[in-house]
């Protein structure tokens, strides 16, 4: 007799309850509006995954997609008090199948200041964002705000026309992507750092380390560049063919 997939059944059920079991492959769809009075948005994300997208009307716009257990009542919530924006799902358990998506749309010309403890991913936003991120990876794509990122993971940069940009991973690499020429670039990762800048007659003062610069530096230059790597990893800063 094959007894024990029946006694882990029993168990999950017994610690998790019979309607966390039932939603096992169960999805969920949602969509809110928040009306937002300020120039400025906080995001407290606490679970599953975020996507920053750029917003066309004045109100936040939010969708989130769930999965398994978070779809059960009670299990996922968000609100919008001020101009703190909280999403949570909850993933406790011994449920395998549990998470989910929340998509925001940030209304034109507002800055962004987010903590997540899920992955990241900002698309084509124009204001100023700052993030920290805990145990997950953070990506940000066509941005031209200023950008102040931080994540446990890997920190990837992509198109981007920000003139001030501050990134550091503190467990992996920081890859930054330019299609604009910055003014001010501060890079540093216990892993590697790789600094992409535009093609182009611009010269920078640029300081990396450990290795050598692809890039020559430029004492007088006002456009500056630091890229700073962990032990054993090599810091490159070059200039797009």
């Amino acid at each position: 007799m094959h007894l024990r997939p029946l006694i882990s059944l029993a168990l999950i059920v017994s610690l998790t309850g019979c309607t966390d079991v039932a939603a096992v492959n169960d999805t969920r769809d949602d969509q809110q509006e928040f009306a937002l009075s300020a120039q400025r948005l906080v995001i407290d994300n606490n679970g599953g995954s975020l996507r920053l997208i750029a917003g066309s009307g004045p109100a936040v716009a939010v969708r989130r997609s769930l999965t398994g257990k978070a779809t059960v009542e009670g299990n996922a919530s968000w609100s919008l008090t001020g101009d703190t924006l909280r999403l949570g799902i909850n993933c406790s358990g011994f449920v395998p199948d549990c998470g989910g998506l929340h998509i925001v749309s940030v209304p034109p010309g507002v800055a962004v200041e987010l903590t997540s403890d899920g992955p990241v991913r900002a698309v084509q936003l124009a204001g100023a964002l700052t993030a920290t991120v805990s145990d997950a990876w953070l990506k940000v794509e066509d941005p031209t705000g200023p950008l102040h990122l931080e994540a446990d993971l890997d920190i990837d940069v992509s198109g981007a026309r920000s003139t001030d940009v501050a990134a550091s991973s503190r467990e992996h690499a920081v890859h930054l992507t330019f299609t604009a020429p910055p003014t001010r670039v501060e890079a540093r990762a216990a892993g590697s750092v790789k600094v992409l800048l535009p093609a182009g007659p611009e010269t920078y003062r640029v300081s990396s380390a450990p290795g050598r610069s692809a890039l020559k530096t430029d004492p007088a230059s006002k456009r500056l560049v630091e890229a700073t790597a962990g032990e054993g990893h090599t810091a490159s800063v070059r200039k797009a063919a």
